[in-house]
């Protein structure tokens, strides 16, 4: 019975750790739900333990599929000790793909994100250009959530942003939104804190 605990805690520590280490990606999306950001950024420190949570999670899964695969120990009358389906073969190569998924998720999470329609640029609008400075973005799903937190708003005319440069070029009409809000969004509609601002960008 302690064998059966052991493997179950195996497998669970394999899924919660694969979960865990995505958390940085996954939790930012519940603010198209309506998450506030204050609630988000409690989940902000986990971006930069990502590698050491992916290690660890591949070292337990790979740990259970040693003793999943070793020799089975016969019982007392010479037969193979029976397992339940949550020992078996099959459910650990589940776990192993449901793995896979959550650890993959920041490279597919832009894709689940809902696309916002472009907004009209006026002719006499005072179109102005800005690059923001933003801290915390780890992977390319990272764009995508500071993407959406600035189209939603009212003014903002393109935006473009690059978790390797840390920055998002954003192109606005002035009459309709300032910088300070550009700002105000990204800090509370993410995870992430902007660092500097650049106006009038060419």
């Amino acid at each position: 019975m302690s064998k059966v605990k052991h493997n179950n805690k195996l497998i669970g520590s394999g899924i919660l750790l694969a979960l865990s280490s995505s958390l940085c990606c996954i939790v930012p999306l519940l603010a198209l739900l309506g998450t506030t950001g204050s609630t988000l950024s409690m989940f902000s420190w986990i971006a930069p333990l990502r590698p050491y949570l992916l290690m660890a999670t591949a070292l337990i899964l790979g740990f259970a599929f040693y003793r999943a695969y070793k020799p089975t120990p016969k019982d007392g009358c010479g037969c193979p000790e029976r397992k339940n389906w949550l020992q078996s073969k099959g459910f650990l190569w589940i776990v192993t793909a449901l793995s896979i998924v959550l650890a993959s998720f920041p490279y597919y999470a832009k894709f689940l994100q809902k696309k916002l329609p472009k907004q009209e640029i006026s002719i006499n609008s005072n179109v102005q250009q800005t690059v923001i400075q933003i801290q915390g973005m780890s992977c390319s799903s990272c764009e995508g959530h500071v993407n959406h937190a600035l189209r939603e708003r009212k003014g903002v005319l393109e935006v473009r942003t690059s978790y390797l440069k840390g920055e998002s070029f954003v192109k606005f009409d002035s009459t309709q939104i300032s910088i300070v809000q550009l700002v105000s969004s990204i800090e509370h509609e993410t995870v992430y804190k902007v660092k500097s601002k650049k106006k009038d960008v060419n």
